[in-house]
């Protein structure tokens, strides 16, 4: 009888499942597993630190929708992937993590790197297993699949002893499953469908928040249709952009805090009442607003805020459904909200336009985003980083079709955006990617800059340099980084020169077209490190990112 490893099972029970992509970070005791992949038809990427292999995984699954699978070595290498878990946990997104572990006949008696991973991760994950036999691999590989991609998307952990992969079995004991069908997309309840459209048609001022669970439903048809005939403004929350254009007439993004606050009904389509929505609370909203959410996790419906109609299902199925029930009701195109919007839309365009049209050197950020934003692709995808950074790319990079733009979202980690580029890239081979990082946040996973260019990845990295941790406002943190001698602080052109890509030094506007025009022409990992000015150049906000004007998260 011929004989298979773990690792061997392992490869096969993935290719059922439609993997053909590894990220992983090579290490004991996962050799075989590695033998294995190869033959069995995959790509693999390997990185320089466990974390950045985990963010990977997790942004190539986003943008694919296929399952991001990461495999790291044991003890230190899966705890240092841990923060790629809390991320996918937090941010509800699709990864699959591997961890090798100590020899199970040595368990608790100190083998090498022995660690109580499983119980570690459990927190962090949908579902979490420890396989204790070559012959349940494909089991395990097949539920991780399913609790993964069914429902709300979220990441599993699976751990695999030494003597498990390492360990053999006659092939023909192994019972391999069939593929893990695709996802169910469930319908609300007709009755719930009907009480939702009646309050929305009912609402003088109504608001649609796109989350990204709309992008991951593919519900962009559904939605773009619903806006158009209820005339119904948006403000997506970051990861949602896209699923409507940006630069659709009903984008009140322009306009947020004031949309937000005088809304009379939000509709909560596939986002959360967390910090990134304020919670649906005053001052942020107002104190008599009406909710309808839209989620497909029930237990989401109506947690941090109440609700007045919960619709518990798929996105663009539910969606569907309230087409349906309108039937071939159309509001108003123009109407006293609308128009209000578009007043408050103009009023904060005119407030940041000395800051975007500004030629000042060193230039701000607006105006940075302004000269990258000429050479960007329609279809381009963007990963972002850093307080300020991320924050204006926000308000200044538009998007215009879904999953097509991912940041540190909900749970604000910082070294996010270097490692996500590098899975959006490998999912859309051919197409732009950029990565915009402020310069304190490229510290974390800035040395993966030699993974893209080991892979001849060509992503833009942007590092917008002002010298600072989040910017002049943070100030009271002492956190300055430049010395006398290097005022404009690390030169990371340099860094991704001596990894072998190119990079640009910028400390005028009128360098940025020609650094972008030779970095896409190159087809080779680049970096702009662009110098901003240091001084507080952001339109005055009414607000902190928290809830109120007294309250604000302290570090």
């Amino acid at each position: 009888m011929a004989k298979v490893t773990g690792g061997e099972i392992l490869a096969k029970a993935l290719k059922i499942e439609g993997v053909d992509t590894i990220f992983n970070l090579p290490g004991d005791p996962m050799g075989p597993i590695a033998s294995a992949t190869k033959p069995a038809g995959m790509k693999t990427y390997s990185f320089r630190h466990e974390q950045a292999t985990a963010l990977a995984a997790q942004a190539y699954a986003y943008a694919t929708k296929k399952v991001g699978v990461g495999i790291v070595p044991s003890g230190p290498a899966m705890t240092n992937a841990i923060t790629g878990l809390m991320t996918a946990w937090s941010g509800c997104l699709p990864l699959l993590l591997i961890g090798g572990n100590g020899d199970r006949a040595r368990r608790f008696q100190g083998d090498f790197q022995e660690a109580p991973q499983v119980e570690t991760a459990a927190p962090f994950c949908k579902w979490t297993a420890s396989i204790e036999d070559p012959r349940h691999v494909p089991y395990y590989v097949n539920q991780a699949v399913r609790k993964i991609m069914h429902g709300r998307p979220g990441p599993v952990y699976l751990d695999m002893p030494a003597n498990v992969i390492a360990g053999s079995v006659d092939e023909e004991q192994v019972k391999y499953f069939p593929a893990v069908e695709a996802a169910p997309r469930p319908m609300a309840d007709p009755q719930s469908v009907k009480r939702a459209v009646e309050a929305i048609s009912k609402a003088q001022r109504p608001l649609l928040l796109i989350g990204k669970g709309m992008a991951w439903s593919e519900a962009q048809d559904e939605i773009r249709q619903f806006v158009d005939r209820m005339q119904i403004p948006f403000v997506p929350s970051p990861m949602g952009k896209g699923v409507v254009p940006d630069d659709h007439a009903l984008n009140a993004q322009g306009a947020r805090t004031y949309a937000l606050q005088n809304a009379d009904l939000v509709i909560l389509a596939g986002a959360r009442s967390n910090w990134i929505f304020h919670f649906l609370s005053a001052p942020r909203f107002s104190p008599d607003v009406k909710v309808v959410q839209l989620d497909i996790d029930p237990s989401e419906i109506g947690n941090g805020h109440g609700v007045d109609v919960g619709l518990v299902g798929d996105g663009k199925a539910v969606f569907g459904q309230m087409l349906e029930e309108i039937g071939r009701v159309r509001r108003p195109i123009e109407t006293p909200w609308l128009q209000a919007l578009e007043t408050e839309k103009e009023k904060n365009s005119d407030s940041i336009a000395p800051m975007v049209n500004s030629n000042d050197a060193p230039m701000n950020m607006y105006a940075m985003y302004r000269e990258m934003t000429k050479m960007m692709a329609r279809d381009a995808t963007v990963t972002a980083d850093g307080e300020n950074t991320m924050a204006l790319s926000r308000v200044m990079v538009p998007n215009y079709l879904p999953r097509h733009r991912i940041d540190a979202g909900e749970s604000g980690c910082m070294g996010v955006s270097t490692p996500y580029a590098i899975g959006m890239q490998v999912a859309r081979p051919g197409k732009q990617v950029f990565s915009f990082n402020g310069d304190y946040a490229f510290g974390w996973n800035g040395f993966e800059v030699e993974t893209a260019a080991r892979y001849n990845l060509p992503i833009i990295y942007v590092v917008a340099n002002n010298v600072s941790v989040g910017g002049p406002g943070h100030a009271e943190l002492g956190t300055r980084l430049e010395s006398p001698e290097q005022p404009e602080g690390i030169h990371y052109d340099k860094v991704m020169e001596a990894f072998g890509g190119d990079g640009y030094f910028i400390e005028r506007l009128d360098q940025v077209r020609p650094a972008l025009e030779k970095a896409l022409s190159a087809h080779k990992p680049s970096l702009l490190n662009v110098v901003i000015d240091k001084r507080q150049r952001r339109k005055e906000q009414a607000y902190t990112w928290m809830t109120s004007r007294t309250q604000r998260m302290q570090y």
